[in-house]
């Protein structure tokens, strides 16, 4: 890694790598969260449309949500400046929760799609880790979204704006 370089990530500030890792992801997290929820609420008649939307979306970007768990293990998260022990394991823990919610997701929804025609006991199973997950993720990304804005508000430190254009 480039010593100076905006690119990747520093002790205190996130590259550009992390940052649009970050809010692909992001994008990628809620899109495919609303579409796999509108399964439920279509007619009888588009679900197979609905469904086949998300799983073509969701394979599509696959390799992306691959790669954004593939950095974050092996880029440390970086520490915002006066941030306690305490509060940057915690942020820690919360980001790999997400991150591994998230790999359960790319393991589940493809087997799901797979096996989906035969209805078998593990394509069943794997729909409920699927729902299941899908809806862990989302309520640690309202908790994540929390912090984030809990940082905003009452603390006088820049993790918001570190998310957005790297600092050094």
């Amino acid at each position: 890694m480039t010593k100076g370089s905006n690119l990747y990530d520093s002790s205190n500030s996130f590259g550009w790598i992390s940052i649009t890792l970050h809010w692909a992801t992001a994008l990628a997290v809620v899109v495919l969260w609303f579409i796999g929820k509108s399964i439920l609420w279509v007619p009888t008649e588009e679900l197979d449309a609905r469904r086949s939307l998300h799983i073509v979306t969701g394979l599509s970007l696959w390799l992306l949500l691959a790669g954004r768990i593939l950095w974050r293990l092996r880029v440390r998260h970086p520490r915002a400046v006066g941030q306690s022990d305490r509060t940057h394991v915690v942020a820690r823990i919360a980001h790999f929760l997400m991150l591994t919610a998230l790999a359960v997701m790319l393991v589940s929804g493809p087997l799901m799609a797979w096996l989906l025609p035969e209805r078998t006991a593990l394509a069943n199973a794997a729909l409920a880790v699927h729902a299941t997950t899908a809806t862990v993720l989302m309520v640690m990304v309202v908790l994540h979204i929390g912090g984030a804005l809990k940082h905003l508000m009452f603390h006088d430190d820049e993790t918001i704006a570190r998310i957005f254009v790297p600092r050094r």
